[in-house]
């Protein structure tokens, strides 16, 4: 009988230390199921934010606004170029030339952008000459 009895203490010590093991296992494993889904809607919200990008005169209190927001999921260079060909030219047929946007600092940026929570606006840097090119209305920023 003691044998039995000892038997029966050690099959339920192992039982009572599944049983904790188990437990804490699924805690684990909910409290990573958590993290991830904030994760993943923290990352879906961030994506869904907009950029607004600006071309400002160097040094001055003169910008053109785009009138788009991008969303940080598309902003690309690609895609901001291809909002910038959509401005109007003074010159009709002619494509616009920015010196920034073949500068390292360019891409960086975007790429920071693209990364970042908060951080919410693009200043394109321009001389008097690379806005003048555009066609729209300049807003005085002072």
């Amino acid at each position: 009988m003691e044998i039995i009895d000892n038997i029966n203490n050690v099959l339920g010590f192992f039982a009572n230390f599944i049983g904790v093991f188990s437990a804490i296992f699924a805690g684990g494993a909910w409290y990573q199921a958590w993290k991830l889904k904030r994760d993943l809607l923290e990352d879906t919200k961030r994506k869904n934010s907009y950029v607004e990008v600006k071309l400002r005169l160097t040094g001055g209190n003169t910008e053109i606004q785009l009138p788009v927001e991008l969303r940080r999921e598309i902003l690309t260079r690609s895609e901001l170029l291809g909002y910038l060909g959509m401005l109007p030219m003074k010159e009709k047929g002619k494509r616009y030339s920015l010196e920034y946007l073949s500068k390292r600092e360019f891409s960086r940026k975007i790429n920071q952008l693209a990364a970042s929570k908060k951080e919410s606006e693009l200043i394109i840097p321009c001389s008097k000459e690379e806005l003048a090119q555009f066609d729209v209305e300049l807003t005085d920023i002072s």
